[in-house]
């Protein structure tokens, strides 16, 4: 156990990892019934390298222009969370390892999830706003696949080294993330790519399940391990 680096800081991808939707963009598109021959279709268009990332997000936030607020706010807040998160989060917060979160997904969401959960850090895509209602704007702080300056600048703040990074994710999105950090895991994931970088790659559906994982780098649960002898 003393050869491994300790871990000051872990990074969370948002949809997907802590929470059970892999994308908040397309769940409140099928919420509202514009998905199916409409904001799917530009999806589609990026996938086939046609439009930019930008141009995908902007046609996108500019199909809830109009809308409030806080109605956005209520429909990210039914998505669910993967079961185990307040375990995991509890126990890297014993072992004073720094929290963040790197999601290209929308700000709305990750701010609640930091405060939620009482994370350190969170960067997002935020939506244009004017008095509470949707512009149809948007400020795009994090692509997709650009999430390694974010990283940087997470390690910046908390003085972490690479080493004592721990990065967790689940899609091909993650990949400049992984790379930029000492420890990954791979969960629940469907990205063989993600899957070929990661450290660990965890098939589970439970947050819990990666303390186990995590012990030989941060030592067990408060209240494990000890003998009453």
């Amino acid at each position: 156990m003393n050869r491994l680096p300790r871990l000051k800081l872990a990074l969370f991808d948002l949809d997907g990892t802590l929470t059970v939707e892999k994308s908040a963009w397309e769940y409140i598109h099928r919420r509202l019934e514009v998905w199916t021959g409409k904001a799917e279709r530009f999806q589609e268009a990026f996938l086939r390298g046609e439009i930019t990332y930008d141009q995908f997000c902007r046609l996108d936030a500019a199909i809830w222009k109009g809308m409030k607020v806080a109605e956005v706010r209520r429909i990210l807040r039914e998505i669910p969370f993967h079961p185990g998160i307040e375990e995991l989060v509890g126990y890297l917060r014993g072992k004073k390892v720094r929290l963040g979160i790197i999601s290209s997904g929308l700000s709305v969401l990750s701010d609640w999830v930091k405060e939620k959960f009482e994370f350190d850090y969170a960067v997002a895509n935020d939506l244009g706003t004017n008095d509470g209602i949707l512009t149809g704007d948007i400020n795009i702080h994090v692509h997709y696949d650009q999430k390694a300056e974010w990283v940087e600048d997470a390690r910046r703040k908390f003085r972490a080294e690479k080493e004592e990074v721990l990065a967790i994710g689940d899609s091909s999105g993650d990949i400049p993330m992984f790379q930029m950090c000492g420890l990954s895991i791979a969960f629940n994931c469907h990205s063989p790519q993600l899957q070929s970088i990661a450290t660990i790659c965890s098939p589970s559906k439970n947050l819990r399940d990666l303390i186990p994982i995590l012990v030989p780098y941060l030592g067990p649960p408060a209240g494990e391990g000890m003998s009453h002898g």
